[in-house]
């Protein structure tokens, strides 16, 4: 593949991690002494003052603020592996609520449509924020059990909203578009990082096995291969643990021991089956490779 410059676009529903990623990336892949299966080539486009500014707060345990995110332009970054086949990495400038906008609106803005051709995609969800179906029969089942009987009360109706569906939806139609005539796009490459993997971890449960279990329609839309994705899925701590919202004035002796490491990117984890490692180059590599 030498010669080859693949290209590969992160995204994701809102706060599914891309900076805190993309600012995780960007360490580890200029850290002295990093063994990783792609390594930093060249910035293609965003300014290094930015994303040191990200990764100089991932370092410290602070929450990345949306006010300290201003600015912030599409950054993309040439990364190489030892065979010198090369990926352009391109964390677009695209709110996670534009991703929300496309599935509630069942549209692709124009402006969007070179970002989403990339021939591979890796797509964040975060797996301690998932919002699941809410069945009544459940909720009563739920309630009986504990005693509670049958509320007296009846609730009051909501009046439904795209934001109310659950996650697995929104996403099986993001991928749907994804794959729609608009693009033009054929077969492609998905690799599925379920984030916050350190929140969910306790599941005890691999990342393909927390997707079947947990987003069943995600999986079985891309079991069925009615649309032609080749995907993968790992499990992702870029940020390692609890951070501090320094707007807060927040402290806590969990972040401290994050900062006390003497290597930042050990506090990173990327589960892939029943292997652990501190290298989150290995999805976009798997999207590149042969």
């Amino acid at each position: 593949m030498s010669g080859v410059v693949s290209q590969v676009s992160i995204i994701g529903l809102p706060g599914s991690g891309k900076t805190t990623l993309l600012a995780a990336l960007w360490h580890l892949v200029r850290e002295e002494g990093a063994v990783t299966a792609l390594s930093f080539d060249r910035l293609s486009r965003g300014n290094y003052e930015h994303l040191n500014a990200l990764a100089k707060r991932w370092r410290a345990g602070k929450i990345q603020q949306r006010t300290q995110q201003t600015g912030m332009k599409t950054v993309e970054m040439r990364l190489k592996d030892s065979d010198d086949a090369s990926v352009d990495v391109a964390f677009p400038d695209i709110p996670g609520e534009e991703f929300s906008r496309m599935w509630e609106a069942r549209e692709i803005e124009e402006e969007m449509t070179e970002t989403l051709r990339r021939p591979a995609l890796v797509l964040l969800v975060n797996g301690d924020t998932i919002q699941y179906p809410a069945w009544v029969v459940e909720r009563m089942a739920i309630a009986q059990a504990a005693g509670l009987g049958t509320p007296a009360v009846k609730p009051e109706p909501v009046d439904w909203s795209p934001e109310l569906a659950p996650t697995q939806v929104q996403v099986v139609e993001l991928l749907q578009m994804l794959m729609s005539d608009q693009l033009g796009i054929g077969p492609r490459r998905l690799a599925i990082l379920i984030s916050a993997w350190d929140k969910v971890a306790a599941e005890e449960l691999e990342p393909e096995a927390f997707l079947k279990a947990r987003m069943p329609l995600v999986d079985q839309y891309l079991r069925s291969g009615r649309d032609r994705w080749m995907w993968r899925v790992w499990g992702v701590s870029a940020q390692g643990g609890v951070y501090e919202d320094a707007d807060k004035g927040e402290h806590f002796q969990e972040t401290e021991t994050i900062r006390e490491l003497e290597r930042p990117s050990d506090r990173i984890r990327l589960v892939d089956g029943d292997t652990q490692s501190s290298d989150i180059t290995k999805p976009i590599h798997w999207l590149i490779r042969e």
